[in-house]
């Protein structure tokens, strides 16, 4: 396998110009809205490199390249990295605003503001993949409607056509019909007058209904059309969900979490409410799965997620952290507010025993609460809330602290 790179060598046997080159092609079709496709990178690269350079590229070795951790390394995963951001924003300007696209142009975003290694170059790879997938699927689909529509526009307008050209034809054998009754010298003459007057009503009656029929399967056409949009954006909507959904207990991901804190924070500003998160960790959790195994552990965490979202307010929100942690938003919430509603939470949660098997089994959590600060990070409000959750830890368990 070889990587195409300038013929210009660099430290490390790498030519240095190359992820640069690449970087500035990248940016070129970004700003000028064009797609990656490889005659527009190649149109990019010529640009950016200048058609009259003596450069050319040429073929290295992938052995070639320098060793993970190496100062050349670094360097190269940071331009990598800078491109797949600016394949971010392109992909955001190709999806024009899909959720799903900014779904995972968040998840993307997410492994880059990390450690870029191995693992992550992985996640990079399997995310970019997925959503070029979704958007072929959207633009294969988009394309199928045009061509629908389009059919189904020729028909209509031929179908209009044909029912104009028959009113007039119509309008022009009534008008002899009416001269030929009004000129009839005879029953006989009248009579054969009044036949053909029937004979083109029923033509007429013929190509009226025709034309009816066909407007009703263009219109049944586009009624389908409409299905198949709603249906995958109903799929688009739902990967996007599944995005930010932890699977086990079916509450927001750290993903989730992190885009439903923005909006709650931002509008917290806007509107000068309140803002305060709690901190959940279920009591000597790991006692419970030493003592009934893992699959009755994954069972109480789904028992306190459904228990904490069906006595939370509909504004609230709960997310799994990690582990045995979970993060609730609560808006328009103070810190004493959120004291309450988390020790409410507790005193509701003894009241219901989680069952495994026939084994009956009490949950508590202890939890720390803050309110959020207006130059707040969600880092920095969960490091405080931490801080709290740990002091509940130290005064006995299933109880409560501000920080």
């Amino acid at each position: 396998m070889v990587l195409n790179t300038l013929n210009r060598p660099a430290a490390g046997g790498v030519p240095s110009s190359a992820v640069a080159t690449a970087r500035s092609a990248m940016l070129y079709l970004s700003e000028r809205k064009l797609a990656p496709t490889p005659e527009n990178y190649a149109l990019a690269w010529a640009q950016v490199a200048g058609e009259g350079s003596a450069a050319v590229a040429q073929p290295v070795p992938l052995a070639a390249l320098p060793p993970m951790g190496t100062p050349q390394s670094g360097e190269m995963l940071n331009d990598l990295a800078d491109m797949v951001r600016v394949l971010c924003e392109m992909l955001g300007s190709l999806s024009e605003g899909h959720n799903w696209a900014s779904a995972r142009e968040a998840a993307v975003r997410k492994v880059l503001d990390g450690d870029v290694d191995r693992s992550a170059v992985s996640e990079l790879r399997v995310l970019l993949v997925d959503a070029a997938n979704h958007q072929k699927r959207l633009q294969e689909q988009r394309n199928r409607t045009l061509e629908h529509l389009k059919r189904t526009l020729a028909e209509m307008a031929g179908a209009i056509s044909g029912l104009l050209t028959s009113t007039e034809t119509f309008d022009s054998r009534m008008t002899q019909h009416a001269s030929s009754i009004e000129h009839a010298s005879s029953l006989d003459t009248l009579s054969e007058t009044v036949g053909g007057l029937l004979k083109d009503i029923r033509t007429m009656h013929d190509g009226v209904k025709l034309s009816k029929d066909g407007l009703a399967r263009s219109q049944d056409v586009a009624a389908t059309l409409e299905r198949e949009v709603s249906r995958l954006e109903g799929q688009l909507a739902a990967a996007s969900a599944e995005m930010v959904t932890d699977h086990l207990t079916r509450t927001m991901n750290r993903r989730g979490l992190e885009d439903a804190f923005a909006r709650a924070q931002s509008a917290s500003r806007g509107g000068g409410s309140p803002l305060a998160i709690a901190l959940i960790d279920v009591d000597d959790f790991k006692r419970l799965n030493d003592a009934l195994g893992h699959k009755a552990g994954d069972e109480a965490l789904r028992f306190l997620a459904d228990a904490l979202k069906q006595r939370l307010r509909p504004a609230d929100l709960v997310a799994r952290y990690g582990g045995e942690e979970f993060v609730l938003v609560l808006p328009g919430t103070g810190e004493a507010d959120a004291l309450g509603a988390v020790g409410r939470l507790q005193r509701e949660l003894t009241k219901h025993i989680f069952m495994h098997g026939g084994t009956r089994v009490f949950i508590t959590f202890s939890a720390g609460v803050t309110q959020v600060r207006a130059d707040d990070t969600l880092s920095s409000a969960i490091a405080r809330s931490d801080e709290a959750m740990y002091c509940a830890k130290r005064d006995g368990k299933n109880c409560v602290r501000a920080g």
